[in-house]
C-alpha cells in the first residue's frame, strides 16, 4: 500500500488543531528538546503515577511534522506503562501517520519520541 503524501487533509487538520497542545498544570515530568537543524523546539509535560502515564501534553514552535507527530504521540502514550514507552522504536512510531517522511525531515518527525523518552529519563520534577 502506497503511503500518503505529507500534506494530506488528515495531517493538515492535526496541524491546525493538535491534540494535547499546551502547557500542563502540575506535571510530574517536564523536558525540553530541540532540533537545531530545523529550528523546532518542544517542551513535553507528563503526569506519571505508579509507572503509568496518566496525562501528556506539549508546547512547540516546531514545524508541521513536529507538531503533528507530537499530537499523535501524546495521544498514544496516555495510559502506557513507562517501560513500554522506553521500548518504542522510531520505525514503529513513524507508522502512526502512514506518510512518507523526507530524510531531511526525519529528525522533525522523531523529535517527539526522543522528547517523551528523555522526559521520563531526565525530566522528573522534584517535589
Amino acid at each position: 500500500m502506497k503511503k500518503k503524501g505529507l500534506y494530506n487533509e488528515k495531517i493538515l487538520e492535526l496541524w491546525k488543531n493538535p491534540k494535547n497542545f499546551g502547557k500542563m498544570e502540575n506535571p510530574t515530568h517536564k523536558y525540553s528538546e530541540e532540533n537545531i537543524v530545523c529550528g523546532d523546539d518542544m517542551t513535553l509535560y507528563l503526569k506519571v503515577e505508579d509507572e503509568i502515564i496518566k496525562d501528556a501534553s506539549f508546547f512547540s514552535t516546531g514545524c508541521l511534522i513536529c507538531i503533528v507527530f507530537a499530537s499523535k504521540l501524546t495521544e498514544m502514550v496516555k495510559g502506557m506503562n513507562v517501560q513500554d514507552v522506553y521500548s518504542l522504536k522510531k520505525e514503529d512510531f513513524l507508522k502512526l501517520l502512514d506518510v512518507e517522511i523526507n530524510p531531511l525531515k526525519m529528525r522533525c518527525a522523531c523529535l517527539p519520541l526522543d522528547a517523551v523518552q528523555n522526559c521520563l529519563k531526565k525530566g522528573k520534577i522534584k517535589s
